[in-house]
């Protein structure tokens, strides 16, 4: 396996490189290191292949446990030199041993042959397999785009939303890059702040409010560039990785989002942002261990900072944990006493432990704060109707209608 672990290293010199690499173990995070979405802009973020390493393939043995990474890695070596034969290393590969890697290059492979509907035949076969892994979706979906079958990209874009919220960013980004020279066009904001970056090109102000501009308008490769150019000029570079990372984030290159989050703490290791935003990238990857640890840690340095407990508390939600969930929306309310929308968040947590009456006062508590949002009395009103209140059942239904017809 080191033999494995030596070819990881020279083709992926840029990521961190798992101790053992094993195919079938955390299958989220081995796409996100290792895999390519059928994207062109995004293949600017793979690998080079060397002669050198090549040169190593030719000299492996394809035996034992280590047939099926090295077919894999002879298979990603043949894509990207062009060669005839990554198809026939990579079943190969899924013969021995089905992997989600193995269906993500084989996906890769037909799309640079410009074969679509081999695309969508693999990343369906992926998705029997493997069918929590919201990458194949978002794969099946950009093709289906592409072969402009609408309905079926829209219920893979659906699927991939729910299992990991940051393809919903990576799929919008991706239906916007055919116009973002026309959006960019329709912004006066944007090129009023292009003018003044060309007039004083180190105005680090006049940077940050047009990345974000650019991220407004799901230029995400633009805001990459300009965050970058920012950690040259800026005197706090540490907060300009987070932001970089978070753009990372929303295009999935989860490994490129982590190595910023790390370069800011060594900067900074008080940066709170970068703990957050680490943690929700190891949640992404099926690290939820590695995403407490960053939690309690951010609450250490700042336990003023609302969004550790909003983040941490739907990952407890996620984890079954409801009464830590609780405690976390708790301190939320205590510091965001004014805003209805955590109490909605606890309420939802009490009615699913069965605890109503709770329930109820957070609803009663979230309508004093904002009596026009409709929906609120649509939630108050099945809460009522589950503890016997039908009058007040049918009243709240009532001004949900009127609210909502407005």
């Amino acid at each position: 396996m080191q033999q494995i672990q030596d070819i990881l290293k020279k083709l992926f010199g840029h990521q961190q490189i798992d101790s053992d690499f094993d195919l079938m173990d955390n299958t989220t995070a081995l796409l996100a290191k290792y895999a390519y979405l059928p994207i062109q802009e995004l293949l600017d973020f793979k690998p080079e292949v060397t002669a050198e390493y090549q040169g190593i393939l030719a000299e492996l043995d394809v035996v034992n446990a280590e047939a099926t990474a090295i077919l894999l890695l002879k298979g990603l070596t043949a894509i990207q030199s062009g060669s005839i034969d990554a198809a026939n290393y990579l079943q190969q590969a899924q013969g021995v041993q089905v992997t989600a890697l193995g269906y993500s290059y084989l996906a890769l492979h037909f799309f640079l042959q410009d074969e679509p509907e081999k695309v969508v035949e693999v990343c369906t076969n992926a998705i029997v397999d493997f069918p929590k892994e919201p990458y194949f979706y978002a794969c099946r979906c950009i093709l289906n785009r592409n072969l402009d079958d609408d309905e079926g990209a829209f219920y893979d874009y659906q699927v991939a939303k729910r299992l990991d919220f940051n393809y919903h960013s990576l799929l919008e980004w991706h239906e916007h890059l055919p116009y973002l020279e026309a959006l960019k066009a329709e912004q006066l904001d944007i090129q009023e702040l292009e003018r003044c970056c060309r007039q004083t090109p180190n105005n680090i102000e006049n940077l940050a409010k047009l990345a974000l501009e650019y991220v407004h308008i799901y230029d995400y490769q633009q805001a990459i560039d300009l965050y970058s150019q920012g950690l040259t000029l800026s005197s706090d570079p540490a907060e300009w990785y987070v932001y970089r990372a978070a753009i990372y984030s929303k295009l999935t290159l989860y490994i490129l989002a982590l190595k910023d989050c790390n370069q800011a703490l060594i900067i900074d290791k008080s940066c709170v942002s970068a703990y957050i935003l680490r943690a929700k990238l190891h949640e992404c990857l099926g690290k939820d261990k590695e995403a407490l640890g960053d939690y309690e840690k951010a609450e250490s340095i700042n336990p003023d900072q609302s969004a550790i407990y909003e983040e941490r508390a739907s990952l407890f939600e996620r984890l079954g944990k409801d009464e830590d969930a609780i405690v976390d929306y708790s301190k939320l309310i205590a510091l965001m006493k004014d805003d209805f929308y955590p109490y909605v968040l606890r309420a939802d947590v009490f009615e699913r432990l069965g605890k109503q009456e709770e329930a109820l006062l957070d609803y009663n508590r979230a309508i004093d704060l904002n009596p026009y949002y409709s929906d609120l009395y649509q939630y108050r009103a099945a809460i009522k109707e589950s503890l016997g209140d039908r009058i007040g059942a049918e009243a709240d239904l009532q001004k949900f209608e009127e609210l909502d017809e407005e």
